[in-house]
């Protein structure tokens, strides 16, 4: 795969910036892809010869077994050669609950949720004098992280460093305050961290904060074309062959005009943000691309950016025509999300926007099961669908690609902090349907499914080929591979709440909401149960009667039964007796629980403790469970054939560190593997 990134673009950035990405000789050539479509990377002397560099990434919703167990080889040899050929930890064990905020909180700082005081995708904010459990944020939100991020230890250590789409970020870490009163030592670690973010050779990207338009099919019903007028130049566009036709929508604050034309037909569409016939980007309609990924470029059928300004930063905005009709009767005209790029430093996200010129968080999944590219196969589709769908997945890809490789050869960062997340993406919504423990398990469903994730699964493995190549072409480079939780396919939900309130434990008022000044227990998200103590503000139980609601809550949840007279709740896990997991702390809960094989929990207080749902794959249960299991490997030529022990994600963090000679981060409580993984 070839990607084609701009030179010169460190020149945007501050002096500093430039300077440090040309202090680097260039990188030599890519590394051939072996046997399994990887670089062979062999064990051997010299290692230490030239300055140490690291890529350590997150692939999301990485597990090993269902790596080996659910996909056929073919669609993951370089994942298969990682693997069977790299240094590897037997397993991960991820953060309580496995879920995506504080588990990469884990692999950023090496502490867990206690720690960090990332406990959730949505959490309790703190201080806890000032709210209420009903109070929520969220866990990706820098503002939550109260530890200190690799990314900023690497920075203050001398080390340039690249924060690829990382969670809790780009802003400064918040380090709330648990209570009021701890304030002004909050306020002197952010002051230490502001400046680190502020200093040179520190490059911290995410666009997942702002989003200003979702990913959108437009069509002939939802957006008629009608004869095109009052476009500057039309006549370049028509001159006696079709006449062109036009619509027109709004993205953020935008206008966007689109000019449908052709010779004896209609071929093309320009998308432009005025009227003009000559200014815009071009797109010529084209089938789904169902050729193999591997060997070409991705997402090749899409139009180039059109950058947008939008406050605070830029948008890209690309269109994929999928269908028109050559009498210009039918169409489909897709495009990507846009999301908005922020940066640790203005001039570090405008970079990133001159280089990958467009970013978005995930593939169009919503469109597909709402049918907007059509029947899927097993409803009747010709696999159609499928194939618009990956091709949302190639660009997102192709993104994320451009994203590393400035970062990597542009950039020349000693230290890549990456991510990714279309395992995700894809297994959510498509593994349940081949996990033959489901009752509604169909096979010819689950094969056409299979098909989807194969070739999805495909995809993930040209990302970690690329990053394999970029680690392999810098003499000194190690690849380190890591996850932030598994995936299990569930079909019925438990509702902790509603097990709360059967036991009077959780009150709702007259409008079906909880009444907090009556309620004594209360699961604010559905991961974990709170006592609604006095330590929050408006809270009603006082320390004396803590232990006793606390008891109350664990027998309220291990009453709960199935249709079948089976406990829906299978354990419970207490913070003070489970330290090694990390639950708990001032934004975490006072009582976990796992439950039973094929439930999912909602934090809904209304409705039965359990009912049968819809085919689901998610994660969020306890971390030891096999299948919420990650990964954690090493490659590179110090790095041999080899297994080591379980480990806890905690440890991932100070090893890389140790890698690149630097100290942990501070507040790190894992230690490091990396003598293991070299075999010392």
């Amino acid at each position: 795969m070839v990607l084609h990134i701009r030179s010169g673009i460190a020149r945007i950035l501050l002096p500093a910036l430039a300077i440090a990405a040309c202090a680097r000789t260039s990188a030599p050539p890519a590394a051939e892809p072996g046997a399994a479509g990887g670089p062979a990377m062999r064990a051997g002397a010299g290692a230490d010869a030239v300055p140490r560099r690291a890529i350590l990434v997150s692939f999301d919703a990485l597990n090993e077994a269902r790596v080996r167990e659910s996909l056929p080889p073919d669609a993951v040899p370089n994942f298969l050669a990682l693997f069977d050929a790299g240094a590897c930890a037997a397993h991960a064990v991820t953060a309580f609950p496995s879920v995506t905020a504080p588990s990469h909180a884990v692999l950023w700082t090496g502490a867990y949720g206690d720690v960090t005081g990332v406990t959730a995708n949505r959490q309790l904010r703190l201080p806890q004098d000032q709210h209420t459990l009903l109070d929520g944020v969220s866990g990706f939100s820098a503002e939550v992280l109260g530890a200190e991020p690799l990314w900023i230890t690497a920075a203050r250590a001398g080390r340039t460093v690249m924060g690829h789409q990382v969670t809790q970020a780009p802003q400064t870490p918040g380090y709330p305050p648990a209570s009021s009163r701890d304030e002004p030592a909050m306020q002197r670690r952010r002051a230490e961290a502001e400046r680190a973010l502020q200093g040179a050779g520190i490059y911290v990207v995410n666009g997942h904060n702002r989003e200003i338009a979702r990913h959108t099919v437009l069509t002939e019903r939802t957006h008629p074309l009608r004869p095109a007028s009052a476009w500057a130049g039309l006549e370049k566009a028509s001159n006696g062959r079709v006449p062109p036709l036009e619509t027109a929508w709004v993205v953020g604050n935008d206008s966007v005009f689109a000019l449908f034309y052709g010779d004896s037909v209609y071929t093309h569409v320009r998308v432009s943000l005025t009227r003009d016939a000559t200014a815009g980007v071009v797109a010529a309609a084209a089938p789904a691309d169902t050729s193999d990924p591997r060997g070409r470029e991705l997402a090749r059928h899409f139009s180039e950016p059109l950058e947008l300004e939008v406050d605070g930063g830029r948008a890209y905005l690309v269109v994929r025509l999928f269908e028109l009709a050559p009498d210009g009767s039918r169409y489909m005209l897709y495009y990507p999300a846009l999301n908005v790029i922020e940066g640790n430093r203005p001039e570090v996200a405008a970079a990133y926007d001159a280089a990958v010129r467009g970013w978005v968080a995930g593939g169009a999944d919503v469109l597909f099961a709402a049918g907007a590219f059509g029947p899927p196969a097993w409803q009747g589709g010709d696999g159609t669908a499928e194939a618009r769908l990956l091709e949302t997945y190639e660009y997102l890809t192709r993104q994320y690609m451009r994203g590393s490789e400035w970062a990597w050869n542009e950039l020349g960062v000693d230290l890549l902090l990456d991510y990714f997340p279309l395992a995700d993406g894809v297994d959510h919504r498509f593994y349940g349907y081949v996990v033959r423990e489901w009752p509604g398990y169909n096979d010819v469903v689950a094969e056409k499914v299979q098909e989807l994730r194969r070739r999805a699964w495909l995809l993930v493995d040209l990302r970690l080929a690329h990053l394999r190549r970029l680690a392999a072409s810098s003499p000194g480079a190690a690849l380190f591979v890591t996850g932030d939780h598994g995936m299990r396919a569930t079909w019925r939900v438990f509702r902790p709440n509603a097990a709360l309130r059967d036991a009077g434990l959780l009150v709702l008022d007259d409008r079906g909401q909880v009444d907090l000044t009556r309620t004594r227990a209360i699961s604010p998200n559905g991961y974990w149960v709170n006592i609604n103590r006095t330590a929050w503000k408006g809270g009603i139980v006082p320390p004396e009667d803590e232990a006793r609601v606390l008891a109350a809550a664990e027998a309220a949840l291990l009453a709960v039964r199935d249709p079948a007279g089976q406990p829906v709740v299978t354990r419970v896990y207490r913070p003070d007796e489970h330290p090694e997991l990390g639950i708990g702390g001032p934004a975490g809960g006072d009582l976990y629980f796992a439950t039973a094989p094929g439930v999912r929990w909602s934090f809904e207080a209304s409705g039965p403790a359990v009912s049968e749902a819809g085919i689901d794959a998610g994660h969020g249960f306890p971390p030891e469970e096999p299948d919420m299991w990650t990964a954690f490997c090493a490659e590179g030529a110090a790095f041999g054939r080899r297994r080591i022990g379980a480990v806890r994600t905690t440890a991932v963090a100070p090893t890389v560190a140790e890698w690149l000679g630097i100290p942990a981060p501070a507040d790190a409580v894992g230690r490091s593997v990396l003598g293991e993984l070299l075999g010392r």
